[in-house]
């Protein structure tokens, strides 16, 4: 991404993060990692979109559009290239009409955190804006704050347990938000959408096996494993959860 013109009033730095930024809370870009630099009058920076149409105008929400109107104000136009596809990331979910969706995230994750439940594809926030429009502030804070117990928890050094209980227990704060934004994104989609208990650790197989529901109670361990890790489906409760990790074969 660039953008060049005569020398601004405000630092040309600032309205790209400005931008970069709108793009983010709109679901265009993933992560908020932009190392920028200048050269010959412009500034570049190199992003991570969901997919290779994601910096479409048609999908500009009011204020990425409204960063736009304040850069051409001061002089500065962006322009934007596709260099190529991340090897990293997961392939973005491309079926017509997914049955449902799942919120889902782990520290290593660079892509969007709503998954397709059919082809378990990352799917653009985007595709889930409200009229007149909506960020995804709620969506992206979630996620970073998953994001942040996940590697406290894989780091074993300061607030293992207390990071881990975020992500298992159905009644913590993390998992309340979760479970909001779930909520609200079922509501625009007019689909189920799904959260995830990490678990990871059990006293046996044999118990782990007879675990229930933690919010009705009712039986939902699956004879076949859904696509790991999700060993765990409550339709009812639209809760989704792995066999405990210090269990598992294999």
């Amino acid at each position: 991404m660039r953008f060049a013109g005569p020398p601004p009033a405000d630092e040309p730095a600032e309205h790209l993060n400005l931008f970069l930024g709108a793009l983010r809370q709109n679901g265009q870009v993933c992560g908020r990692e932009w190392p920028m630099v200048m050269d010959d009058g412009c500034c570049f920076t190199t992003v991570l979109t969901p997919a290779a149409d994601s910096l479409d105008e048609r999908y500009h929400g009011t204020y990425v559009r409204q960063r736009i109107a304040d850069a051409q104000q001061a002089g500065i136009t962006f322009a934007w290239s596709v260099i190529g596809e991340e090897c990293d990331s997961a392939k973005a979910c491309d079926c017509a009409d997914p049955s449902a969706y799942l919120l889902f995230t782990t520290y290593l994750t660079l892509e969007s955190p709503v998954r397709c439940m059919d082809c378990f594809g990352p799917v653009p926030l985007y595709r889930y804006t409200a009229p007149p429009d909506t960020e995804f502030y709620d969506v992206i804070s979630w996620q970073s704050d998953y994001q942040s117990c996940d590697r406290l928890q894989m780091n074993c050094t300061v607030l293992e347990r207390s990071a881990t209980r975020q992500m298992s227990a159905i009644d913590s704060a993390l998992s309340a938000a979760g479970r909001a934004c779930c909520a609200t994104l079922s509501g625009r989609a007019g689909k189920p959408f799904y959260y995830y208990l990490y678990r990871g650790k059990g006293r046996s197989a044999a118990l782990e096996a007879q675990r229930r529901c933690p919010l009705c109670d009712g039986p939902w361990h699956l004879a076949t494993t859904l696509r790991k890790p999700f060993d765990f489906r409550c339709d009812n409760c639209r809760l989704l959860s792995n066999f405990a990790f210090n269990l598992r074969a294999g």
